[in-house]
């Protein structure tokens, strides 16, 4: 930002003696402006504050850290600029001790200080959220047993009416569920029972006059008002020239109707008038060639939705009597009673469980500081005047998301009581996505509306200039929320005042560089080519996606604000958003991985379900309790039990069917009759026992590192692929056993069942992170993290996702404003109904959570500065496609409510929308629908945009694409007639691809280091005379090669395929084009010349079938999972390899054909040693994939000077040592003794490209290069 502040931005900055709300658009620069506030009040030259006379309130931590140090910055910086300053001097010393905060903290600051008031003792501890649910669960529990040993009538009916199988899960569920909803109250308890007199209603006049009632009735009408303006549109267009004149009467007809809907009065009266309408107007059947067939199937569209609507409201809200929905509530009511009496009971039980241990949660700390500062009449206590009297100034950030619990807390510590106005309030209400934390975004909005932009006591000001995003993507999200974000639902209506307007400045490029672009893939168009590729709609969209970033990668432009300048597109300046990332961070991982493309999952969830912390956990289930199967089975598969799956099964067919898992293997410990599997159970059991041992007396974070080294689990999960993030995870798993160990719990068990809590109530920590956010990696991650962040290029995908409805959905609905909406049973007739209550609290729910939805879609779309790309993978498209246009007809205030209800995801948001603009017209004439027109185009407000449908034929072919990039000749170019290829950029490719090769020499646009390690050798037949100097003829018998195998095994499984001889090093070198292989090196390469057959995407290649060519590969595999510390004997290492293959790593060919002795004398060796002490320091890097970018006349002197060519490959290993890094590479090649040189000058620039790819990427020196001969069995370097 700037320091040539706006005016609006002057006006926050200098306003003093008022309470301010600051409506702050989206990149406005609200937390530079918030900074500069409390720079400017502090080295005010008339009334300086100091700056712990203030109270910040942030979101998080993380925001509350940073902004301390902004300020500490902003501070040090002014007093360098001007004179010596004795006041602003201190400031560095105050803001240690500032009061710049989240409000859990402030509260914990009121408990700590004041908490003699409340005779608090002041030791108390907070627990952690493992604890707190444990805790929950255990007093829930017995509280539920107490009243089972009852057996009221009361309690009995309840359970009967709630738990109807034998499970009473459902009643903790119930009471826990509903203890958290209410915690949100500033008083839960009278919350309570306010929800509990909804049901009290002893009238049927009483029923109707109730407040959730009426407002329901408000809500109906205005839903009948937007029908009616269908109606009104559809009159319109029937008088239009070509109009369907003869449907103005039905149309007429039914508009009187709806008068007398919006007559009704009361729930009775409306019963009865919309049940009249039953039956409609016919529509004429006249002919007349003058009428527009489009525009009479538009008028017939909006009436069938007008038809549609009032059906489902008949059947929804009016299928039973009024006095039959009156009886419903007051059966409902009885149940209710009993849970709201539960919830209570809990409530105290709970507390007086906490205040037994001295123990807080964060609830706690929240009421007990509202009970410190209020009093019972709600008036401020002298405690809170006393800290009101500290505090010159309250200042909440991200206000949008606070609650109802902290906006008491913080008006109780403001001036308000004295009649001073000190509150500065800032946030986005666009933005305020926290609604499952119960954040309150009605609390911004009825200041908003209250408080006025004229000078007064309670002002506000609106800051809309963007200085965030190019003015492409700010026109594109103006014109997407006037039509979606409105009154109803979501409560906002987006206007010219809330609308973004463009203030950053970028350099001028290519008028449609920067638009932005939706690529939906049509997942109908070849339903049979999705079903043969077996990939998920997810991995094919990812597919999609990574296209278009190896397209924009090291091609198109951004600016870079360091420099000032323009630069090429690297991998870190894009990110992929999702709403729910946990659907689509791994399949979006692999594919793009799979790629070539660099990817970092920063996702919140994923812990738990990460295989080497289930492994752990299952055993010590185990070690707990042996007799679990599932754990025992899970346990055994491992490499800790090190059986097969071969050997599970046979443990539990020879016991018999009647027997579980865990009696088989003990049945077979005594019976079995292979020794060798039960001496290998029997060594596993005692293992098991002596871990047993240990959990008896030792902590559960040594427990966990004694299994460590007993079973070398952790060293192995280092030595796997991700080996880091794995590490990581375990060593996360000893973290929480250390925080469990601070808890008042003690025990496996308990921990066992802390941990079980932790994933029943979803505490999912996450992934543990390992990697820095600064790598040149394409980023992951959930549109909620993203908030408060700005990236050079945004990808949205996963946009066809279904919103998750389920809270509208359960057998218990709740609303803080409403309160309980509950079923009506009789457990008697055996009869579940749901009560009207309900659905009006299930329709406002629904509302509610749509205005969230459409809140989060606007965060996503804000996050972009310069390139915006939206993404999904669509069934249904033709179908779907005729329901958005229907959703398009232009109305005076953008989507109706019932298209904006009826959304099922967000492209039900943004098609309708786009629909109406001329970018949409090929898209929508190629499935033969006409655009629908806007009356008027604003350039304001619109933008033209990119919007493609690529089918997955046309998936294929960009995937073709990108493989053929080494390889395309005319001849293949010329069979895919570009004419019949519709997706822009791809058509644009094969043009420009057919002009090279008529005109010129072809630059490709990614090659990998084994192409360009071919480039710079002489030709093929040269090498492979030394190579093949001593090889037999190809016509030779088998016999001839005995003596090329110095191991039966290999030996054995190259004679499997005699009549397929595939194997590199028996290839002769004429056949090897032929082969697609190169016949200098056991490494199976890309293409050389491809048939035109041949030619797939990378992401569709299948794995060929294992022949003897598979030799390097299965050693690459082997020596990717080594553990070199457990190589010492030529038996651990076989020992090594019969794991690999029980786990599937390797099959049973890949195995046979490694030479267990070159693998020891390998690790026996001086490298060996190096890469084994690597491991065990965490240092040892196996099979890491890098793509990056370098200039493209480095390989092509013709080349432009501009143009960058991507390298792509894989090192087989790097470890680093405290002096910098070693680069080692395996070979498998046949070569002679004394060939040593030509094999180290042949690989030399491999070897080059691996160093410099692994220099750029670790920004470390890599300071020596290994080439080691697997077939010398020896290092060269």
């Amino acid at each position: 930002m700037s320091t040539n502040w706006t005016p609006d931005q002057k006006k926050v900055i200098d306003l003093r003696n008022r309470n301010l709300l600051v409506s702050a658009a989206a990149g406005s620069g609200k937390t530079a402006v918030l900074i500069e506030r409390i720079l400017s009040l502090i080295s005010d030259p008339v009334r300086p504050v100091d700056i712990d006379e203030l109270l910040v309130v942030t979101f998080t931590r993380a925001a509350a850290g940073e902004m301390r140090e902004r300020l500490n910055a902003a501070i040090e910086k002014k007093l360098s600029e001007g004179e010596e300053d004795e006041h602003l001097t201190r400031q560095l010393t105050l803001i240690q001790s500032a009061q710049i905060t989240t409000i859990d903290s402030f509260c914990s600051y009121i408990l700590k200080n004041y908490f003699h008031v409340i005779g608090l003792d002041p030791n108390y501890r907070v627990m952690d959220e493992g604890e707190g649910k444990l805790l929950r669960t255990q007093v829930v529990q017995e509280l539920l047993e107490s009243r089972f040993e009852e057996e009221s009538p009361e309690f009995r009916h309840f359970v009967e009416c709630v738990a109807t199988g034998k499970n009473d899960q459902i009643l903790e569920d119930l009471i826990l569920r509903l203890y958290e909803f209410s915690m949100s109250h500033p008083y839960p308890e009278k919350w309570l029972q306010e929800c509990l007199a909804v049901y009290s209603a002893a009238t049927m006049e009483e029923f109707e006059q109730s407040s959730w009632l009426e407002s329901w009735l408000l809500s109906a009408r205005e839903r009948i008002e937007d029908l009616e303006a269908l109606l009104e549109t559809a009159l319109v267009i029937c008088g239009e020239p070509g109009g369907p004149y003869i449907y103005e009467p039905a149309i007429v007809s039914d508009l009187e109707n709806f008068q007398k809907l919006k007559g009704a009065a009361s729930y009775r009266e409306l019963y009865t008038a919309i049940h009249s309408m039953e039956k409609w107007a016919r529509l004429s059947s006249k002919k007349d060639e003058t009428i527009r067939e489009n525009k009479k199937n538009q008028v017939k569209a909006i009436r069938e939705e007008v038809k549609t609507e009032i059906k489902a409201l008949q059947e929804e809200y009016f299928a039973e009597t009024p006095e039959t929905e009156f009886k419903d509530m007051q059966a409902a009511g009885r149940p209710m009673k009993v849970l709201v009496e539960l919830t209570l009971a809990f409530i105290k039980a709970f507390t007086e469980e906490k205040r037994v241990r001295n123990l807080c949660d964060f609830h706690d700390m929240e009421h007990l500081a509202l009970s410190i500062l209020v009093d019972e009449e709600g008036k401020p206590t002298d405690t809170a005047k006393e800290l009101s009297g500290r505090f010159r100034e309250i200042m909440i950030d991200e206000y949008q998301d606070s609650n109802l619990v902290q906006e008491a807390i913080l008006t109780a510590v403001s001036r308000v009581h004295e009649g001073i106005r000190n509150i500065f309030m800032v946030g986005d209400v666009k933005q305020s996505i926290y609604r499952f934390r119960l954040a309150r975004p009605e609390l911004f909005l009825e200041k908003y509306e209250a408080y006025t932009m004229d000078d007064s006591d309670c002002q506000r000001i609106d800051l809309k200039q963007n200085f965030r995003s190019r003015r492409e993507i700010l026109a594109f999200t103006n014109e997407i929320f006037r039509e979606i974000m409105r009154e109803n639902p979501g409560k906002i209506l987006y206007t010219a005042e809330t609308a973004l307007y463009p203030g950053a400045v970028y350099p001028e490029t290519e008028p449609l560089a920067q638009r932005p672009e939706l690529l939906l893939l049509d997942l109908d168009e070849e339903e049979s080519l999705v079903e043969q590729l077996r990939m998920t709609p997810g991995e094919l969209e990812a597919e999609m996606t990574g296209q278009r970033i190896l397209r924009m990668v090291g091609k198109e432009e951004i600016f870079d604000k360091t420099t000032g300048g323009m630069r090429k597109v690297e991998f870190k300046d894009i990110v992929i958003l999702f709403r729910s990332p946990a659907a689509f961070a791994e399949s979006y991982g692999k594919v793009l991985e799979s790629m070539g493309i660099p990817v970092y999952v920063g996702t919140r969830s994923g812990y738990f379900s990460a295989r080497e912390v289930q492994v752990v956990l299952s055993l010590l289930k185990i070690i707990d309790n042996s007799s679990q199967d599932i754990p025992l089975a899970a346990v055994l598969l491992s490499s800790i039990g090190g059986f097969s799956k071969k050997e599970t099964a046979l443990i539990k067919s020879s016991a018999g069917e009647e027997k579980t898992f865990h009696e088989s293997c003990r049945w077979y410990l005594e019976n079995g009759e292979d020794e060798k599997l039960c001496k290998k159970l029997q060594d596993f059991y005692a293992m098991l026992e002596d871990f047993r041992q240990q959990a008896a007396f030792t902590p559960i974070h040594e427990l966990l590192w004694y299994l460590f080294d007993v079973t070398g689990y952790a060293e192995e999960a280092a030595a796997m692929p991700a080996g880091e993030q794995r590490a990581q995870n375990l060593n996360m798993l000893v973290q929480k056993a250390w925080d469990y160990e601070k808890t008042s719990y003690r025990g496996l068990f308990n921990f066992i069942r802390y941990i079980e809590n932790l994933q029943k109530y979803d505490v999912d920590y996450g992934e543990a992170r390992s990697l820095g956010e600064n790598r040149n990696v394409v980023q992951i991650m959930s549109i909620h993290r993203s908030k408060g962040l700005e990236f050079p290029v945004v990808f949205l995908g996963g946009l066809e996702k279904q919103f998750n409805r389920m809270d509208t959905r359960s057998r218990m609905v709740l609303d803080a404003d409403l309160g309980i909406g509950f079923d009506m049973v009789d457990p008697v007739l055996r009869i579940r109904r749901t009560t009207l209550f309900k659905r009006c609290i299930q329709a406002k729910l629904n509302d509610d959570n749509l205005g969230e939805e459409i809140r989060v879609l606007y965060v996503a779309l804000t996050r972009a500065r310069e390139k915006l790309i939206l993404t999904g993978a669509v069934s249904g498209l033709e179908k779907k496609v005729e329901r958005w246009c229907q959703s398009a007809f232009p109305q005076k205030y953008g989507l109706s409510y019932q298209n904006l209800s009826g959304a099922g995801g967000y492209l039900d948001f943004l098609m309708p929308v786009l629909f109406k603009y001329e970018s949409a017209e090929a898209f929508l004439t190629k499935l033969g629908y006409e655009r629908v027109f806007r009356k008027e185009e604003d350039p304001v407000w619109s933008t033209p945009f990119s919007l493609q449908r690529v089918t997955v034929q046309e998936l294929l072919a960009g995937g073709v694409t990108q493989e053929a990039e080494k390889a395309l000749d005319l001849q293949w170019l010329n069979l895919l007639r570009p004419d019949e290829i519709y997706e822009p950029v791809f058509h644009e490719i094969l043009e420009k691809r057919m002009k090279e090769e008529k005109n010129g020499p072809r630059i490709p646009v990614k090659l990998t280091v084994s192409q360009l390690k071919r480039q710079s050798e002489t030709e093929l037949q040269e090498e492979s005379e030394v190579l093949y100097e001593n090889g037999p003829e190809e016509e030779k018998d088998w016999e001839a090669w005995e003596n090329v195998f110095e191991e039966p095994l290999l030996k054995e499984a190259a004679a499997d395929e005699e009549k397929d001889w595939s194997a590199d090093w028996l290839v002769p070198a004429e056949n090897a084009r032929k082969m697609n292989k190169s016949p200098e090196s056991t490494e199976i390469v890309e293409e050389v010349l491809p048939e035109v057959d041949e030619i797939i995407p990378e992401f569709l290649k299948e794995k060929a079938p294992v022949r003897g060519a598979a030799r390097g590969t299965a050693y690459h595999i082997f020596l990717q999972y080594l553990d070199f510390n457990r190589a010492e004997s030529l038996a651990e290492v076989r020992e090594q390899l019969r794991e690999l293959k029980a786990k599937g790593r390797l099959t049973e060919e890949e195995a046979a054909c490694i030479d267990c002795r070159r693998i020891r004398k390998l690790a026996g060796g001086t490298l060996g040693k190096r890469m084994a002490k690597a491991q065990r320091e965490g240092c040892l890097f196996r099979e890491q994939h890098f793509i990056y970018a370098i200039p493209a006349d480095r390989v092509y002197p013709e080349a432009e000077k501009e143009r960058t060519l991507l390298i792509q490959g894989v090192v087989d290993a790097y470890f680093e040592e405290a002096d910098g890094l070693i680069l080692v590479d395996y070979k498998t090649d046949r070569v002679e003794k004394g060939a040593e040189e030509e094999l180290l000058q042949k690989y030399a620039p491999q070897l080059n490209y691996y160093t410099e790819a692994l220099e750029q990427l670790t920004g470390r020196k890599v300071k020596e290069k290994i080439l080691y001969s697997l077939h010398l069995q020896k290092e060269l370097s």
